[in-house]
């Protein structure tokens, strides 16, 4: 079945009786309702209803349809209900794509305050370091340290991320703070690989490629602040990763090199939505709060 439009004309002749009658409640005329069921029948290749003088009635092959389109109205009904003022409503679930360190050691540590007032909000939160497709709902916000080219996302820039050098007090007493940028050929570092897609840390990067210590290289936020904390060696990070590592000591080594935008980003498409916007608000707000603190 091609037209799904048709088992409406159907549905109304099977409760009025006639087609005058199913016209009138459709507001078109009886000819239409009659071409639309012959060509119902055609499609089905059965006849559904008996014509007589009086009126129209049911065959058992109609009668048959006629069970099963009460049933798709009823649950069409249920859908509207079950859908109706959902972009309205405070409750259901909202994805945030992040970056993992943002992620782990910002974001979440700082979510417990909203989930207290939202309560019927479920979050989601995928650490990814790929720019997700917001339009196919891949997912609701996305928080990037870069800024994206699609006129259809909505993208506010929140401040700034400063990266500096990080090591642990062991590896300082161990082998000593470095002075300056050169220092580090000296030192044993560790690495983070999703700092290789940065332009923003092309010198770092550099230093990493012809470095000829870098002892311990991982994908994982958690596991790059595990190898500094260990006294592995020195690594950067961002600075806002002092707010869970207070533990490192921060070198501050041409720091002025390093610098990413960061940018908290919906589609124009559910940016409205409101559990979205509650989700984007609180964030906003967190952003706004610790700007000078860690985002500028």
């Amino acid at each position: 079945m091609q037209n799904w439009d048709d088992l409406r004309y159907f549905l109304a002749v099977a409760r009025s009786g006639s087609f005058s009658a199913a016209a009138e409640s459709l507001s078109v005329n009886g000819s239409t309702v009659g071409r639309r069921i012959d060509q119902l029948e055609e499609d089905l290749k059965c006849k559904l209803f008996d014509r007589y003088r009086y009126g129209m009635n049911l065959t058992p092959q109609g009668r048959t349809l006629l069970d099963h389109v009460q049933q798709m109205e009823k649950s069409a009904s249920n859908l509207e209900q079950t859908l109706k003022g959902a972009d309205d409503a405070l409750n259901g679930q909202v994805r945030i794509s992040v970056t993992d360190g943002l992620g782990s050691f910002w974001l979440t540590p700082n979510l417990a305050d909203f989930q207290k007032s939202y309560p019927q909000i479920s979050l989601e939160m995928a650490s990814e370091s790929h720019f997700v497709n917001l339009a196919n709902r891949e997912a609701d916000i996305a928080i990037r340290l870069s800024k994206p080219d699609d006129p259809a996302l909505i993208a506010r820039k929140v401040g700034i991320v400063p990266f500096h050098v990080f090591a642990a007090p062991s590896y300082i007493d161990r082998y000593g703070e470095p002075q300056n940028w050169a220092d580090l050929k000296g030192h044993k570092l560790v690495d983070y690989f999703g700092y290789k897609e940065s332009k923003a840390l092309s010198l770092w990067q550099e230093t990493v490629k012809n470095h000829d210590q870098v002892v311990f290289q991982t994908n994982s936020a958690m596991s790059f602040v595990s190898a500094l904390r260990a006294g592995m060696g020195m690594g950067m990070l961002p600075r806002f990763y002092r707010h869970a590592v207070s533990d490192l000591i921060e070198l501050d080594l041409r720091a002025d090199l390093f610098e990413m935008p960061i940018y908290l980003v919906t589609h124009e498409e559910t940016s409205q939505t409101a559990r979205i916007q509650a989700v984007k608000d609180y964030i906003g707000m967190l952003f706004d709060r610790d700007r000078r603190a860690w985002f500028s």
